[in-house]
This record gives C-alpha cells, structure tokens and sequence, in this order.
C-alpha cells in the first residue's frame, strides 16, 4: 500500500517497508523482500508475542500436536510449501519420495479405515466407497463450469443434490439402504466443507469453483511439526526486522506525514498500533487475517479502501474450522486404524430441516484422525468440524464438548463392542434406576442384545417408593421382560438372588459357544450411572468376598474400559463383562430426558441445576411428598423454586457478595446463591434424605403395554 503520487525517497537510504501481519503469508513476504537489496529498511508488526499466525504446534500428548495447519496438500514439485519443506529438511523419507509426489488424489479426503452408524453398528466399507465415488465425480464435474457462459445451479450443493436426486432414481435397494446412502453422502458434504471453509455448499459459487488447482502428491505432515516451516523462515530473517506485540490499529494513507527523526523526508503512509506507537512507511504489505479485515473494515484503513476492493472483501466467503483433540488411555481402534467416521442415520443432504444446534452440534463432525502414539499410552484423536455448528461449539466449556464426544463415541462404538462380544456371553444383566423403572432404557439394547437371556436390575430400590412394585413388574412383563430383581448394592439387598437366576437362565437356554466349558460370561448393560459397576463390586462382595473390582462415582460415564472382565462367583465360575454406560440416541421426551438428569445419568449443569431443581420441585409436589419442607425447615410447601432456593441458601448461609451499580456508586450486597442452592436439593433427593420417590407414578397409571 502507498500513495497513488510517488513521494521521494531519501537517496542512498532505500524505501521503508512494514509488512502488517506476522503468519505465514506475512514472514514469506518478508523473507522475499530480505533478499532483495533495494528493501534494506524492513519491519514485521505482528499483534501476538508469536510468529506463524494460524500454524501453531505445541508439544502436547507426548508429542507434537497440530493446532493449527495441519497437512501439506498436494506435496509436490509445484507446491512452495513443499519446496520449503523439503529445503529446510523437514519432511520424511515417504513425503519426499518421487512416487508420493506422483500420486494424483483429485484433492480428495482419503476413505476411512472403519465407518461407524450413530445407531450403534459398522457401515460397509464397500459401500461407503461407493458413495464417495459418486460424490467426488460429481465434485470433479463442477470444476467444468469454471468458463461457462451460464451453469446449471448457483451453487456447488445445489448442483450436488440436483445430480444425486437424479442418482437415486436408479437406485433399487430397500429404503434403509437408501436412507443410509444418503447419511453418507451428508457426511461427505460435511467432509467438503471442512475443506472449503464454510458451514454450507450452498453458499460455495459453482462458477469459480474450478479456480482451485489441485496438485499432484499424497498429503503428508511435518514429523516435527508445521511450525518448523516458519521458525526457520523467521530465523533467516535479520534479528531486528521482527516486532511482536504490536497489533495495529489503523493504516492511514494516501497522505504525507513526516518523522522526527528523519527531517525533510515525507511518507505516503502511517501505520498507527494500538500502544499509541506509529510506524511511517513509504511502501506497507496487509497480510492479516480475512476474518479480521471483515471486521474492522471501517476503521483500520483511513481513508477507507476504494469502494470496489471494500465490496469484494465483504463478498469474499469466510466460515470456521476446529479442531478437537481426544485423549484416550487405551484405543477402542485397531493399531492399523488411521481415519474413523460417523455416519448420522437420520441425516440427509437433501434435507434443509436442521434441528437446533444444541442438539445436534456434533453431526456436523466429519470424524476422527488417529494421531501417532508418540511411544506413550496414551492414545489421540482429532476431530474436524466447519460452519455454525463449529462455531457454536466454541461457546461451550471443554467439558460439555468432552461429555457431548463421548457420548457419542460410547453410543457409535459401545453396542458395536457389545455385539461383537456376544458369542462370548451367556445372560446380559441391564442395569437401570429402580426411580424410573419404565422410562429412559435404551431401546437399542433389546434391538441389538436381543438374543441372549436378559436379566433386568432395578437398582437403587432403596431410593424408590416401590409401594406398586407389583404394578412395575406387570408393566415390564407387558414389554416382554419377565425376569425382574430390584436390589440395593449398598447394602447387597436382593444380591444374592442374582446368580442363582442367572444360572438357571442360562441353563435353560442355548448356549452357543460352550462344549462342556462350566464357566459363565455375563454382559452388564445400562444407561450412564445406574450402578452396573456397584452391582459388579456387590456380587464380588458377596460371592468372593472381595473388595472393588471397578471404580465407582457419581458422575456418568465414570466407567472408561468398553469390555473389563470380571470375576464374580467362585461356585459357578462366573465372570462379568463391564461395559461403558449408553444413552438413546433420541430421549423421547423432555420429561424423559428430566427424570434421567435427575437420577444423575446426565451432568447437571448440560440441564441446569436450577431447571432440575425446579423440575424436582414440581414433582416432589405433586405427588404430596413433602419430606423437603421438614427438611429445610420451611414451614409449608411451595411452588415457586425461587422462593425455595431463597430460603435453602438462608438456612445453609449458602450466600455470596455481588457488586450493585448505585447512583453514590458500588455497593456490596449479599444475596442467596441459587446454584449451590440448587445442588443441595439436588443433593438432597440422589441421598435419599427426603423420602423415597417414583418418578414414574404418571407411567403407572396407564395399561400395561401389550408383549410383543
């Protein structure tokens, strides 16, 4: 950037240059202008206290990990990035070979090693290649339209789901196998943003989508991390040249300003930081960030840019990409496994229905790469997710992203681990919470264990008001489950009823995968925090005389081993396989998903602690349970939570000091803290202290559903 009349420059001193903007566009440019020696007077203002702008590696999992850029695409003679890297010496022997540099991929993501259906099952790999087939033609047809004097659609998902509409039309498969074509190909349109950059093909313009060159060569990493590539560029730059920590905040220009130490000398342009510092300038280079001249358009050039070249920043499309890391101390993968997909079942591209972000954020996701074990235990995966949804999940805690990704990997991979595991067992004991007897089970288990004798656990008897538990077990026998024990592991109530009944299932079914071996192998099954691993510890308390075999909290999903086996019983030899708890893949309520939360299988705060209070409270009411008035020493019943938690934070000096804004200024005033309010009454109900209770009273007023 300079001034459109020429100004001079002092003879024998050379131009003044700043590139604004220390990524790698800015030090590239700044290596180049070094070299030249018409450029002696150079500088870098850079706004972090680091170099390389969006490539970023950090020593983490052992080893190094991508945070930002991530692989070289198109490795290969006519790629710069590659040239450097081979320059530097920062590529392996494979990235460097003539025959991975031959490769031509189209620019396409590789097929994954394993693909996963939300429901709980694998996907044909066979037909997942199938699908990618048809998708990449298709990708590779819209770069025809790039000199077209008109094109078929507006955008490049337009014209995708006009072709595969005419596609389908050929297809003669059943409707399950058409809607699971149709899943894959959404994850492959996801796959496709996450390269584009944006939250939608649709918003991609199908005529200039052939602009992009693609080049030859398999993509590869840098061994030692991509930031390599420019710490070595910014070693090769003199020590003085750059500046960190100067963002800038406006590029005055087209002027003519003057610097004391440089008298009779004008410049054509300023460059004024948010220190208040200013840089004079006869020539300026803006590498920043799209994203941030989209946002300070107005103010960070002065006077502002040309209409035209304003325009076509604003119209340039710009989206989000992240990444997730998970870490894992034993892989659910196999040691060959480099790619893992998710395939959302009810998921179409042809569907422009999206559910709220909330709920579905993590559809979005393309999947996962396995990053190289760096010789420790531990085991890494990285996610990649684009658009609205990539941006929604910035707004979460990392652990709301955690809980909402491991659900998912336990709901995709945990039924897969149980089905395969199978022929190994002979009963399958579900675990459930005796409160909510007839709702919030997995209906997927019965789906997908279906064939093995099934044994139903009611735990946590202790904490239900089981007034009609013969009313429970006509309901349960109406869903076809006939074999019912409600127990209490902390006290081994009805404990010892477990093995006998087992045995006798099991000796009175077929037992596919014995001759004569007299050992019993029994699957525990269940939604996240039922008890499962307090029912293993009960039996060995009881059977063995053992202590904890499994670690046991208060927190879903505490349970990490997808298959642990575990003796239980000396006299049947018996051994217990314990398994991660799995959600539904869809609650069928609100009120489902209420009753599940506040019997602890969902963390509090994904619901709300106040909500669940408030939802408690409704129901303690209803139902004329007032042990909470006794309590807390309210005097009378309620119905309003607030005035609840108001007097429960009173009662337990649970307050806090928050700073009031008064026309005499701050004040501190105390006032109830309603949260930890809140977890108390919580609290309060998962103990037990305020009586037992039936969340599924309404459920029991009904007809016993008819056996199937």
């Amino acid at each position: 950037m300079q001034s459109s009349g020429r100004q001079a420059e002092t003879p024998g001193r050379g131009p003044r240059v700043l590139v604004v903007g220390g990524g790698i566009a800015g030090l590239g440019a700044a290596q180049r202008l070094c070299c030249h020696p018409a450029f002696p007077h150079l500088r870098v203002l850079e706004a972090t206290a680091r170099a390389g702008g969006r490539i970023r590696s950090e020593r983490s999992f052992g080893g190094v990990v991508e945070v930002g850029a991530h692989w070289i695409h198109g490795p290969s003679q006519g790629n710069p990035i590659f040239q450097l890297a081979a320059k530097y010496g920062l590529l392996g022997e494979k990235a460097l070979s003539e025959e991975n540099q031959l490769i031509e991929t189209g620019g396409h993501v590789g097929l994954p090693s394993v693909s996963y259906a939300s429901s709980g099952g694998s996907v044909s790999l066979e037909l997942v290649a199938e699908m990618a087939r048809l998708f990449y033609s298709l990708i590779d047809q819209t770069r025809e339209f790039l000199h077209a004097a008109e094109t078929p659609a507006p955008s490049v998902g337009e014209y995708l789901k006009k072709e595969i509409r005419q596609h389908m039309a050929g297809w003669t498969e059943e409707e399950e196998t058409k809607r699971l074509k149709l899943a894959i190909l959404n994850n492959l349109f996801n796959v496709e943003c996450c390269v584009s950059g944006t939250h939608s093909m649709d918003l991609v313009a199908l005529a200039p989508f052939g602009e992009y060159t693609v080049l030859p060569g398999l993509d590869c990493t840098f061994p030692g991390g991509y930031q390599g590539l420019t710490d070595r560029i910014m070693a090769s730059l003199p020590k003085d040249v750059m500046v960190f920590n100067k963002p800038v905040k406006t590029i005055h220009w087209n002027g003519s300003f003057e610097e004391a130490s440089a008298p009779g000398e004008t410049f054509p342009v300023l460059v004024e930081c948010e220190d208040g510092s200013c840089f004079p300038a006869h020539h300026v280079v803006v590498t920043v960030p799209l994203g941030f001249l989209k946002e300070r358009l107005d103010t960070f050039f002065e006077p502002p840019l040309p209409t035209e070249k304003a325009e076509a920043i604003r119209k340039i499309g710009f989206g989000t990409n992240n990444k997730i890391f998970l870490e894992f101390e034993e892989p659910f993968w196999q040691p060959d496994c480099q790619h893992i997909q998710v395939v959302w079942r009810d998921t179409s591209p042809l569907e422009d229905a999206a559910p709220k972000l909330q709920d579905a954020w993590f559809k979005k996701l393309i999947g996962f790469w396995v990053l190289p074990s760096f010789g420790r235990a531990s085991q890494v995966l990285c996610g990649f997710i684009a658009g609205l949804e990539s941006e929604f999940m910035e707004t979460l805690s990392d652990e709301d992203v955690l809980l909402s990704l491991t659900q998912v990997l336990r709901r995709v991979t945990g039924l897969k681990k149980m089905q395969s595991s199978l022929k190994l067992v002979d009963c399958i004991i579900e675990v459930h919470d005796a409160r909510i007897p007839l709702s919030g089970r997995n209906p997927l288990f019965q789906e997908t264990l279906g064939l093995k004798p099934h044994l139903l656990v009611l735990n946590k008897m202790d904490l239900a008001d089981l007034k009609e538990q013969q009313k429970i077990i006509q309901h349960l026998e109406g869903e076809g489950l006939k074999n019912v024990i409600f127990t209490n592991c902390v006290k081994d109530e009805n404990i010892k009823q477990i093995v006998p009944m087992v045995t006798e299932l099991v000796r009175s079914s077929y037992r596919y995968h014995r001759g004569e071996n007299l050992e019993y192998c029994i699957m525990v099954i269940g939604v996240p925090n039922v008890g499962k691993s307090s029912l293993i510890n009960s039996l060995r308390r009881q059977h063995l005389r053992k202590g904890k075999a499994t670690r046991v909290g208060g927190e879903p999903g505490i349970t990490r081993a997808v298959m642990s086996r575990i003796q239980v019983c000396e006299r049947p030899l018996m051994f217990l396989l314990d398994t991660p708890g799995v959600l539904a893949p869809r609650i069928q309520s609100v009120e489902t998903g209420l009753k599940l939360a506040l019997c602890g299988t969902v963390l509090d705060h994904l619901v709300g602690e106040e909500t669940l209070a408030d939802y408690l409270l409704y129901t303690l009411n209803r139902r004329q349970l007032l042990g909470y008035v006794q309590h807390y020493g309210l005097g009378e019943a309620c119905d309003g939570i607030a005035s609840v938690l108001k007097r429960v934070a009173v009662k337990l000096r649970k307050t806090q000091k928050v700073k009031v804004l008064t026309g005499t200024g701050d004040v501190n005033v105390i006032q109830p803290n309603y949260p930890a309010a809140a977890r108390d009454f919580l609290q309060a109900f998962r103990s037990g202290v305020l009586g037992p209770v039936m969340l599924d009273q309404d459920l029991l007023q009904g007809p016993p559903a008819a056996e199937p």
